[in-house]
């Protein structure tokens, strides 16, 4: 009960903006158009390929869009954006962990969940739906590097390998191996990377779907040690040659894809 109409007035006005109604990010939330988790996705995907900060190599894009079709979209995309918060997530980690996902493949969809809903903004580039996301709340797994599953190759098997390839493909094996390149950084060595020994190898570009890029980091340019028996091997193969040591018989960059099927 107020004594007077002015009190019950800046009573009324303490109470408003202390539950934040008349806010920006609550008027733009409630007057934001009825936009589906759908459609905010589609419209987030087509904007990477223009965004100027940052960059993103082209693997990642494909990777994210991955985690859509295959998990995301099915399971949050009828859902007005609006209503992708803890709870939505929540029951969304329970999804993913039903069929065993390993922890670091959750959290790493959960974060293209999170990248959607922060892409919705106003004119004045304010999100339109920020969130504080919980991640107890949301049961997100923790990765523990000491758990995850790293495949390691025995040398039996890489000797294996090398006794059932023959030609590039046997040189690109020995490579990999032996300095511990990532298969799209092999993939784009150039003769012109080695030393006149061959005994070390500048790292500085990647292939990826046969397009050359940039390395997945910036520590990924490097000097790589090579051993005297592989520089060797490297030497005799790269003699009279010139440009990528890896192509097909009509010149082209090799695939990841190409290499899979001759090693399986």
């Amino acid at each position: 009960m107020c004594l007077t109409k002015w009190v019950a007035r800046q009573r009324l006005r303490e109470f408003i903006q202390r539950a934040g109604i008349n806010s920006k990010s609550i008027f733009h939330q409630n007057a934001a158009p009825a936009t589906t988790f759908r459609q905010q996705a589609e419209w987030w995907m087509e904007s990477l390929s223009t965004r100027r900060r940052r960059p993103l190599k082209p693997a990642k894009v494909y990777g994210w869009q991955h985690c859509l079709n295959r998990w995301i979209l099915p399971n949050l995309g009828s859902m007005l954006l609006s209503e992708v918060r803890n709870g939505a997530l929540r029951q969304f980690v329970e999804i993913l962990s039903a069929p065993g996902l390993a922890p670091k493949t959750i959290v790493n969809v959960v974060t293209v969940v999170k990248l959607v809903v922060a892409s919705a903004v106003d004119e004045e580039g304010d999100q339109l739906h920020p969130r504080v996301w919980n991640h107890e709340f949301i049961q997100l797994p923790l990765v523990i590097k000491e758990k995850q599953n790293r495949p390691t190759i025995t040398e039996a098997e890489i000797s294996a390998l090398l006794k059932n390839v023959k030609g590039r493909y046997a040189v690109l094996v020995a490579l990999v191996a032996g300095t511990g390149l990532r298969i799209g950084e092999a993939l784009a060595v150039r003769t012109e990377d080695f030393a006149p020994d061959c005994q070390i190898l500048h790292v500085k570009r990647s292939v990826w779907h046969r397009c050359e890029q940039a390395p997945k980091t910036p520590n990924a340019i490097r000097l790589v040690d090579v051993s005297e028996s592989l520089a060797q091997v490297l030497c005799g193969y790269i003699k009279g040659r010139k440009g990528h040591l890896f192509t097909t018989r009509a010149g082209r960059l090799l695939d990841s894809r190409n290499v899979l099927d001759v090693l399986q």
